[in-house]
């Protein structure tokens, strides 16, 4: 199966779910795409826009309902609690628009929110005007990456693929660093 098949059968729900759980990498590839002709840049902004707040918004709900018992089953999460709950209660709005834009950290920056005592109007306003903010900037990103590499390299078929390639490779590469940062951050010294 080509790439332009699997984008337009798949493309607009890859980039619900990438958005739903992180959002970043998948973006930057619709944006990408969309410039290629793919998909439509409007909807990917849309869509992921839509994924990061309905994400967001389950995570708090998860923070609100389930509370300290969450914290208890992922101590990663539970070493940025107590730093993380000062700084929304003391910052409210400027705290939420933040963490929109820490990579690897708004699962749980949403799940802290939740349990701290913003309130859920206060949260889904501030919420969904940031992820629109978001989803604007960084789909541009990948939009304007993919024009740049038009300009630079014109329009050639293996472009696509050696890009989407290269995409991948870096997003795993980024995601392995991370785990591997994790590991070694909990092992004892």
């Amino acid at each position: 199966m080509s790439p332009e098949f699997l984008l337009q059968k798949f493309g607009y729900l890859a980039v619900f779910i990438g958005t739903f759980l992180e959002g970043e990498t998948i973006l930057v590839m619709a944006g990408f795409f969309a410039e290629r002709g793919y998909l439509e840049i409007f909807t990917v902004m849309l869509v992921a826009c839509l994924g990061a707040f309905c994400g967001h918004v389950f995570w708090f709900w998860l923070g609100r309902t389930q509370g300290v018992r969450l914290l208890e089953r992922f101590p990663k999460m539970k070493k940025h609690f107590g730093k993380g709950i000062r700084m929304f209660e003391r910052y409210g709005a400027p705290a939420i628009f933040i963490t929109q834009w820490l990579y690897g950290l708004r699962v749980t920056c949403a799940v802290i929110i939740g349990i701290s005592r913003i309130s859920l109007l206060k949260f889904l306003l501030y919420e969904a005007l940031t992820c629109t903010i978001w989803a604007i900037v960084i789909g541009s990103l990948g939009y304007y990456f993919g024009r740049a590499v038009e300009r630079l390299l014109g329009r050639a078929a293996h472009i696509e693929k050696w890009g989407l390639l290269l995409l991948v490779i870096v997003g795993l590469g980024i995601w392995g660093y991370r785990k591997w940062k994790d590991r070694r951050e909990d092992q004892p010294s």
